[in-house]
Formats: C-alpha cells, sequence, structure tokens
C-alpha cells in the first residue's frame, strides 16, 4: 500500500509540475535524498522529490475483528491497520534556489486546492484505496535539523506532508471461530 501511495501521489505531482512548467520530462521523482555513501542519486537534479521519512500508526482506526467464511466453519482476520505517512517534498534543484522555490510554491499550492483524493476526483487514484488525504505538517528548526541529519543530506528547501489513511488489511485467518449451534425447537401441545 505504501508504493501504491507514493506512486500515486508522484503522478498526480508530474501531472501538475508539466502542466506548470510545460514540460514533457517527469519532475517529480520518488527517492531517498543521499546515497548510503552520503552523495546526491543523480536523478534528483533538477527535480521534485518525494521521500518516506516516517509511518505511524492512525490511532483513531481501531476497528472489529470481521469474520470470513472458511470452508464450513468461520475465521476471524485481524482488524484493518490504519497508516499515516509523514512525507517530504524537496526540491533539488542546487543550481537554482529560484526554481526550487517555484517548484515547492506550486506543490504548496497543488495540496492546499485538492487535501484530498478517492476514485471521484482523481482518475488514477488506486482502486484498493478508499480515500487520502494530505496536510502540510510544520516542523520547528531542531526537527528540521533531525530529519536532514537522519537522511544523510544537506538541506534543500522542503515540505513535509502527512498523508492519511493508508489502510493495510490482508485477508488471512488469524484464528478459526466455531460456528454455533442453534438449539432445535421443541413444540409441545
Amino acid at each position: 500500500m505504501i508504493d501504491k501511495t507514493m506512486s500515486f501521489l508522484i503522478g498526480e505531482l508530474n501531472s501538475l509540475l508539466a502542466n506548470r512548467f510545460q514540460s514533457n520530462e517527469d519532475l517529480a521523482v520518488l527517492s531517498s535524498l543521499a546515497n548510503p555513501d552520503g552523495t546526491l542519486p543523480p536523478a534528483i537534479e533538477n527535480k521534485l522529490v518525494l521521500s518516506l521519512i516516517n509511518v505511524e500508526r492512525e490511532p483513531s482506526a481501531t476497528g472489529s475483528r470481521p469474520m470470513r467464511s472458511v470452508g464450513e466453519g468461520l475465521g476471524r482476520i485481524s482488524p484493518p491497520l490504519g497508516l499515516n505517512l509523514l512525507v517530504l517534498a524537496t526540491a533539488s534543484f542546487s543550481s537554482n534556489y529560484a526554481e526550487a522555490l517555484k517548484v515547492l510554491s506550486h506543490v504548496m499550492g497543488f495540496f492546499q486546492a485538492k487535501p484530498s483524493f478517492n476514485a471521484q476526483n482523481s482518475a488514477a487514484f488506486p482502486a484498493s484505496m478508499e480515500k487520502l488525504s494530505v496536510e502540510l505538517v510544520n516542523l520547528s528548526i531542531h526537527e528540521i535539523n533531525n530529519v536532514w541529519s537522519i537522511l544523510g543530506a544537506k538541506y534543500m528547501p522542503s515540505i513535509a506532508y502527512k498523508v492519511r489513511m493508508i489502510v493495510v488489511q490482508e485477508n488471512w485467518i488469524a484464528e478459526r471461530v466455531s460456528p454455533l449451534s442453534t438449539p432445535a425447537a421443541e413444540v409441545k401441545g
């Protein structure tokens, strides 16, 4: 689900940026911001880079344990797992700072104008999902420093967003449940 969500967002951003910048090439990429040796990946130069920086459980996504028929009995499956993704949209334009700020401005405007996605408002929305919402995350200077230190890259203009709510639901049987037997009705008369 994480891969489908991130790929969907990249597609939406590429559509936006192609329109705004009259470009035939993809301007948004899904990538880390540094190679393991600390160098910049060449594929991110002059691109908007979308990176996953954290996954958290959605506390409001508690549900019942649904049942599913298994042969002649029933099986209980685990409740769905709701996840939020913390993603970083980074403008990697080392030689053109003004262009980096322009790209980030378009991204902010896009998510401000369209903060939620579903099958009705997005043609390429993944069929296995119900809805996604995107909200800006305020990071303090200290938190920004920590994020970039963990990423192993030098700071570039960026915006953090929380993408709510990815639902993970595997239909594996967690336990078998024996069917309830109904007592036979006794008629006296």
